[in-house]
């Protein structure tokens, strides 16, 4: 009863608001998320992998903040051979999902990580 009575405007609570002063919500557009991006790939431990890398998120426009290279380690492939892969973690600056999520599927075609990159979105409170 006490919700259908602020939502009608018959009593004003502290941080209620009538549902007639309420703004209709706009829906969002898919993707279309703009922050920070928290990402972790499997690079392979070779000559040109961070630069390609690097290419791929600049031509989505995408500015780095940060790049975090961790020991690279002996790990096995697909095909049962030891490699060494490295563990990288990149922080971007604001931008969009969808720029982030074509960057990473041009990084997965380079050949240059050994598994899917992950991605987690960096909300600020």
């Amino acid at each position: 009863g006490d919700i259908a009575d602020v939502a009608r405007g018959n009593i004003s609570l502290a941080l209620a608001h009538p549902a007639a002063g309420l703004m209709p919500n706009v829906r969002a557009r898919m993707r279309a998320h703009e922050g920070g991006y928290y990402i972790r790939l499997s690079v392979h431990d070779r000559p040109g992998a961070f630069a390609s890398i690097a290419q791929r998120m600049a031509a989505e426009s995408i500015s780095l903040q940060s790049i975090v290279q961790k020991k690279a380690r002996k790990a096995k492939t697909d095909h049962a051979v030891t490699e060494q892969l490295a563990r990288v973690i990149i922080i971007t600056h604001k931008t969009s999902e969808a720029a982030i999520r074509k960057a990473l599927e041009a990084i997965e075609e380079d050949g240059h990580v050994a598994n899917k990159p992950q991605m987690i979105r960096i909300e600020r409170l």
